[in-house]
């Protein structure tokens, strides 16, 4: 057998050419599906490991350690969508809807949907779970109201990552700790030199946004009407209705297992659903597997409805299951094969490791670790992964300019996490876009406070040029 050889730096960077030429052509120009296209990179990427002594066998062992390594985040969203199916039959979903159209003016929907999900991703640390509870009901308040879907959509996976980036309870921000061997608590206090001008720029950006929507047209608010009144009329709501939405928000204070949390709150959907709504059980079962169907509720047939009103409750009823996430699931799987077949091939470590020995300033330091950490996580799809391989690379050069490791987790959470969900053969990309119903290239124009976050931490990148104001340093008293 041939021994692997390393590629040069030209041939590395030439197969990283290529593959993004083929992301941005298949994707960007000919918008075939993620999934076709991942496996094609897979192909130029495995055939160019085969040349430099790499075998599909080291490809495959490196695949079924990262789907090992995937596991949870695969029960993860099979729990989401079997939660968001027993949400919608139980009422909780449509209750919670039922009570923003009631509150919420459509000249504020977009900044409310982004300080609501803030709060909820805060006090729970998650992401996914916040787009696909809260995210949720706010996309069909919007949808109702005949506003923005996208700058909806923009605002609630703001919101959402806001928690996801600074909450104690986030596993990413944990993870970033870990990785960068840097105290919890310290990495979030430094994160805020970030987020805080972030979240005020997000907050006049949707604000603006939302601006001359002023208070709604008469059309808007009798849609509004019309939809309260037909929820109303569809389902029996009440307060009891938002109790597994409460067991998802206290699971997440007191810390319990993310994935038994979410199945227990939706199996007391489907006990709310018994005891609440009239469907039959076979339907509320169908409902948490295939996903709920408005054809289920016995009341729609005499329920008298013009056709736009229809057509919103439509676009919120009918959603959710364990085979929703099917999809997702199978982007990932191609995106993981992928990031074996370059793992194997060696391209992506030579043009790192040659990267390093260019980082001879503290800007350019920090600034190469968030390019890394978007690289890395746009070639993975997953933010944690990267977290461990940056460490890896530039631990030294941090060492050396006594930076201490809480600007490497706030690079690698700026580059990283808060990008994940921007690309959209990601799973994060693929989760959002598939629960919000908004294609990731629609939305991301309007994730302000992301991008926000990732601006200002470009700035405190090269602040160090003139003030050391928001890098801290490595002292002889400090760790």
């Amino acid at each position: 057998m041939t021994a692997q050889q390393e590629p040069s730096f030209a041939s590395a960077l030439s197969l990283l050419a290529v593959i993004f030429i083929i992301f941005a052509v298949g994707i960007g120009l000919l918008n075939y599906p993620v999934e076709f296209t991942l496996i094609c990179i897979t192909l130029v990427t495995s055939f160019y490991a085969r040349y430099y002594g790499g075998s599909w066998n080291a490809v495959m062992g490196v695949f079924i350690g990262k789907i090992k390594d995937a596991v949870p985040a695969i029960l993860l969203l099979l729990s989401i969508g079997m939660l968001i199916g027993c949400w919608m039959v139980s009422g909780t979903i449509p209750q919670m809807v039922y009570y923003g159209l009631a509150v919420i003016n459509p000249a504020y929907l977009y900044l409310t949907a982004f300080l609501v999900t803030v709060c909820i991703s805060t006090f729970t640390g998650t992401s996914w779970g916040t787009a696909g509870t809260i995210g949720v009901a706010l996309m069909a308040v919007a949808s109702a109201m005949d506003v923005s879907l996208a700058i909806t959509a923009g605002a609630v996976i703001s919101g959402a990552y806001f928690g996801d980036k600074l909450s104690p309870l986030s596993d990413t921000t944990n993870m970033a700790a870990i990785a960068a061997g840097a105290d919890l608590y310290q990495s979030i206090r430094n994160m805020l030199y970030t987020s805080l001008p972030a979240f005020v720029i997000a907050c006049i950006g949707f604000y603006l946004l939302g601006n001359h929507l002023n208070s709604g047209s008469d059309a808007q608010m009798a849609a509004i009407g019309l939809m309260k009144t037909s929820l109303s009329s569809l389902f029996w709501l009440n307060p009891i209705l938002l109790a597994p939405a409460l067991l998802v928000f206290v699971g997440a204070i007191k810390k319990w297992d993310s994935v038994i949390v979410l199945i227990a709150s939706a199996f007391s959907g489907i006990v709310l659903a018994v005891i609440c709504q009239s469907v039959h059980m076979g339907d509320i079962v169908g409902a948490a597997i295939n996903g709920f169907r408005s054809e289920m509720l016995p009341g729609l047939q005499g329920l008298a409805m013009d056709e736009a009103t229809a057509k919103n409750i439509n676009v919120l009823l009918n959603r959710g299951g364990m085979y929703s996430m099917v999809g997702p699931i199978i982007v990932m799987l191609c995106a993981f094969i992928f990031a074996s077949a370059l793992d194997v091939s060696g391209a992506l470590a030579v043009i790192l490791r040659s990267l390093v020995k260019k980082l001879n300033t503290i800007t350019r330091t920090i600034l190469a670790t968030m390019f890394t950490s978007s690289l890395l996580v746009a070639c993975t799809g997953n933010a944690v992964i990267s977290f461990f391989l940056v460490k890896s690379m530039y631990d030294p050069c941090f060492r050396e300019k006594k930076l201490h490791m809480v600007n490497m987790s706030r690079a690698m959470e700026s580059g990283a996490t808060l990008l994940e969900g921007l690309f959209p053969w990601t799973i994060s990309g693929m989760f959002m876009a598939k629960t919000l119903g908004v294609a990731t290239l629609d939305y991301a124009p309007f994730v302000l406070f992301n991008l926000s976050c990732l601006g200002m931490a470009v700035i405190y990148a090269i602040l160090p040029r003139w003030t050391n104001f928001g890098t801290r340093y490595v002292t002889e008293n400090a760790k």
